[in-house]
C-alpha cells in the first residue's frame, strides 16, 4: 500500500473508531427526527374546550353565532345584545371571570367598512388555529348580512366568486413543472454540502494543527513527504465524511419515515373532525389538498438520479477544494486562534454561495444564479439548486462546472501543497498573507 493510502487508513480509522464518532453518526438522525416530530406534536391544537366571551355592537353576528352549528372546542357565550353594557364593562367582566378564555370584541364598524377589525382579548395568548376560526364564522356572518341587504342569494355569490390558477409548464415536455418548489429541493442539497464541506474541513485545519503544535509531525515528515500526508489526511477524512452521511442518509429515512407515518395519522383524524372542530374550512381542507398535490408534484419531477449524483461530487470536490486550503491554513499557524484571519476570506464564497441560494427562490433564473453555478468557489452549493429546477442548457453547464471545479482543485492543491510544506514545521512566527506568498514562490 502506498503511504498515502496507509495515512487515509490510519486517519479514517482513528476518527471512526472515536466514541464521539459513534455518538453522533447515531444522535444525529435520532435528534433531528426527534426534534421535528416533537415540534408537530407540540404545535397541536390543544383538545381543550375554549370559552368564549362575545360582545358584538353589530347585534347580527352574535344572532349568526346562535343559529350556527356549536363547535366541540369553541363555546362562545354572547355578553350583551341589548347595546347598554359597553367595551369597559365587558373587559371588566372578562377580567374577573375565571369561567372564560377569550373575550372577542366586533365594532358596528366592523359591518360598515371593508377590511375592518376587532380584537380578541385574552389572559393566555391564543393560537392560530383559534384566531384564523374567529375570523371565518365573523366573515361569513358578515357576508351573509350583505348578501341580504343587496338581495343576492348565497349560490348566486358563490357563483360570482372566481379563482384562476396559472400553471407554468414546459414548452419542451409539456409538462406542468414546479420551478420555485423543485428550487426547495435543489437549496436543501446546496445548504447540506455548505454544511459539510464546512464541518469536515474545519476538522482538516484543526487535525494539522494539533499534530503541529503536539511536535508528531516532525516525525511522521521524516518518513513521507509533506504533500503525501496533506492529502492523505485530506483524502481520510472525506471517506470519514462520506461514512457518517451515509448512515445518516439510513438511519434518517427509516426514522423520517417512521415520523412521517405518525404525523400523517395525526393530520387525517385532524382533518376527519374538521367539521366538528370548526378549526378548519372548506376552503382550507382545499388548500390543504394542493399543498399535498404540490408536494408530490415535486417528488415526482425532481431528477433525483442526477441530484444524488452530483450531490456527492460537488461534495467531493468542494471539500477537496477548500479541504486543501484549510489544511493550508493549519500547517500556517500555531493555534486555531491564529486561524481567524486566514478563515474569513476562504470562507467568505461559501458564505455567499448560500446567500444566492436563499435569493434564488424569488428569482431562479438570475444571472447571479447562473454564473455563480460555474465559479468553482461556490458553484458546489450553488449548481444543486439549478439543477433542481432543471434550467435550459444544464448538461453543458454542468460540465463546464465540473471541468472548472476539477481544475481549480488541482490549482489549489498545488498552492496548498506549496504553503503546507513549509509552514508544517515552522513555529513560534506569526503568519502574514506576504509570507504566505514568499513559500509558494519557493521553489523545490
Amino acid at each position: 500500500m502506498s503511504k498515502i493510502g496507509l495515512i487515509i487508513k490510519r486517519e479514517y480509522i482513528s476518527r471512526v473508531s472515536k466514541k464521539s464518532f459513534l455518538l453522533m453518526t447515531i444522535l444525529g438522525p435520532i435528534l433531528l427526527v426527534g426534534f421535528m416530530v416533537g415540534a408537530f406534536m407540540l404545535g397541536k391544537q390543544d383538545e381543550k374546550e375554549l370559552k368564549i366571551l362575545l360582545h358584538d355592537d353589530t347585534y347580527i353576528v352574535s344572532k349568526d353565532f346562535k343559529n350556527s352549528k356549536k363547535s366541540t372546542l369553541y363555546h362562545l357565550t354572547v355578553f350583551d345584545t341589548t347595546g347598554s353594557k359597553n367595551l369597559d364593562e365587558a373587559k371588566d367582566f372578562f377580567k374577573s371571570s375565571e369561567d372564560y378564555d377569550l373575550l372577542l370584541y366586533l365594532p358596528e364598524t366592523i359591518v360598515e367598512t371593508n377590511g375592518g377589525s376587532g380584537n380578541i382579548y385574552y389572559k393566555e395568548a391564543p393560537n392560530t388555529k383559534t384566531r384564523m376560526y374567529l375570523e371565518r364564522i365573523v366573515n361569513e356572518s358578515i357576508e351573509k348580512l350583505k348578501l341580504k341587504d343587496l338581495n343576492v342569494s348565497r349560490d348566486t355569490y358563490t357563483r360570482l366568486k372566481n379563482k384562476v390558477d396559472l400553471k407554468t409548464i414546459d414548452v419542451v415536455t409539456d409538462n406542468e413543472s414546479n420551478v420555485k418548489g423543485r428550487a426547495f429541493v435543489g437549496m436543501a442539497f446546496g445548504i447540506s454540502i455548505f454544511m459539510f464541506i464546512f464541518m469536515y474541513g474545519t476538522q482538516v485545519m484543526k487535525g494539522v494543527i494539533e499534530e503541529k503544535s503536539s511536535r508528531i509531525v516532525e516525525v511522521i515528515v521524516s518518513s513521507v513527504k509533506p504533500f503525501e500526508l496533506m492529502m492523505g489526511k485530506i483524502v481520510g477524512i472525506m471517506f470519514v465524511g462520506l461514512t457518517q452521511f451515509a448512515v445518516w442518509i439510513i438511519l434518517s429515512s427509516i426514522l423520517g419515515s417512521l415520523g412521517m407515518s405518525l404525523i400523517g395519522s395525526e393530520m387525517y383524524s385532524a382533518s376527519s373532525q374538521a367539521d366538528l372542530m370548526g378549526g378548519i374550512s372548506a376552503e382550507g381542507i382545499s388548500k390543504m389538498t394542493e399543498i399535498q398535490a404540490s408536494i408530490i408534484d415535486i417528488i415526482m419531477t425532481v431528477n433525483w438520479p442526477l441530484m444524488i449524483g452530483l450531490f456527492f461530487f460537488y461534495f467531493i470536490g468542494g471539500y477537496l477544494l477548500y479541504g486543501s486550503l484549510m489544511a493550508a491554513i493549519g500547517a500556517a499557524v500555531d493555534n486555531e486562534t491564529d486561524s481567524q484571519q486566514f478563515m474569513v476570506p476562504i470562507t467568505a464564497p461559501l458564505m455567499f454561495a448560500y446567500v444566492i441560494v436563499l435569493l434564488s427562490l424569488d428569482n431562479p433564473n438570475s444571472p447571479a444564479i447562473l454564473w455563480c453555478s460555474q465559479i468553482p468557489f461556490t458553484s458546489p452549493v450553488v449548481m444543486l439548486v439549478r439543477a433542481a429546477m432543471g434550467a435550459e442548457g444544464l448538461w453543458w453547464q454542468i460540465i463546464i462546472s465540473m471541468v472548472l471545479l476539477i481544475i481549480t482543485f488541482i490549482g489549489t492543491t498545488w498552492l496548498a501543497g506549496k504553503i503546507y510544506r513549509t509552514g508544517i514545521l515552522m513555529h513560534g512566527k506569526k503568519i502574514t498573507w506576504k509570507e504566505l506568498a514568499k513559500w509558494i514562490k519557493y521553489k523545490g
